[in-house]
């Protein structure tokens, strides 16, 4: 690869919410983007391998969906829900309702999800 092109990758890279998320804490593992209850875009930490095969982890975004989705009939009485946490033994995962669908991160089980969350509030950027 010659020098300009590995600029341009890097400018992209740069240019990248789901990038510029997994770098603000050590502990993020992956942050992906769903919509239509379906994952379209994702970036994973390099050295964090997936804890589920191709199959589980659909499934697991496809539960993250219909937990959003069963939230929202309660917003009328308590309120649009912001955030979700799941802590399990090896990871946890948050999931954040944006305006057209959600952000869902997986963090190693020790994580600030209060910090990580409100940096991510922080990033003026278009998720």
């Amino acid at each position: 690869m010659d020098l300009i092109t590995q600029q341009l990758a890097q400018r992209i890279k740069q240019s990248d919410p789901y990038s510029q998320i997994l770098k603000l804490d050590d502990s993020i593992r992956f942050v992906g983007r769903i919509k239509d209850r379906k994952l379209v875009t994702f970036a994973r930490k390099q050295t964090a391998a997936p804890l589920l095969d191709e199959e589980l982890s659909n499934m697991v975004h496809y539960q993250a969906s219909v937990k959003a989705s069963w939230d929202e009939m309660f917003n009328e009485k308590l309120g649009k829900t912001n955030w979700m946490i799941t802590s399990k033994e090896r990871v946890k995962l948050i999931t954040l309702f944006l305006d057209d669908g959600l952000l869902i991160l997986s963090t190693e089980p020790e994580s600030d999800h209060d910090m990580i969350i409100q940096k991510i509030k922080n990033l003026n950027v278009k998720l």
